[in-house]
């Protein structure tokens, strides 16, 4: 479990004062609060097969519950332009931090043969990217599912192989303006790509 105060913090904040164009800069905000708790497991699978010793599952779990107070501008921008049956809280999560994350990951190790490889997924909740208010709302993250693949290989007594695979899913990063009662609408999508990695390695 874990707590944390912020003082001041700095975010991307829509320029309150800017009504003809989507501007944003880094602002001061409001004093924060963070609480949260995580969870972490990691087991080997020789519980199920003797013949399973080299295997591992390993994972954690966080959950947290952000809060920044609002300043007076920006609460006052929020509360000009709410919408009907929208109830203001006079405080928003904080900008960047997820309100979970996810990792999960099936491990194989073995000396004897010199492999080292693992399958590891991860994901987080939406996020705050950018303080909207007035005429622009707030744009999020969409969670991202990213799964990454290692792979490594001792040739020898000199020589080793090191394979990497990420983005596996292709996923699509995805920000989107969120608003009250509102279909989300797109603020800007693009696709990272599948990366793939080789490398070689001599010890002398």
């Amino acid at each position: 479990a874990f707590a944390k105060t912020f003082a001041n913090p700095i975010e991307m904040v829509r320029i309150y004062e800017q009504q003809t164009s989507a501007e944003y800069q880094a602002r001061n905000v409001g004093d924060g609060l963070l609480v949260g708790g995580e969870v972490e497991f990691r087991k080997t699978l020789d519980f199920i097969a003797e013949n399973l010793r080299s295997f591992s599952i390993n994972g954690n779990f966080t959950y947290v519950m952000s809060r920044i107070d609002m300043t007076d501008v920006e609460y006052e921008a929020r509360e000009r332009y709410k919408k009907d049956g929208e109830a203001l809280k006079s405080y928003r999560p904080m900008a960047g931090q997820a309100p979970y994350v996810i990792n999960a990951g099936i491990g194989y190790n073995n000396p004897d043969k010199g492999i080292d490889a693992g399958l590891f997924y991860n994901v987080k909740g939406p996020v705050l990217w950018i303080v909207g208010g007035s005429l622009f709302p707030d744009v999020y993250q969409k969670p991202f599912n990213s799964l990454n693949l290692t792979f490594a290989k001792t040739l020898g007594d000199h020589f080793a192989i090191d394979v990497k695979a990420s983005n596996i899913l292709n996923a699509k990063m995805q920000k989107v303006f969120k608003s009250y009662e509102a279909a989300d609408q797109p603020f800007e999508t693009y696709t990272p790509g599948t990366a793939f990695g080789l490398g070689v390695s001599y010890k002398f």
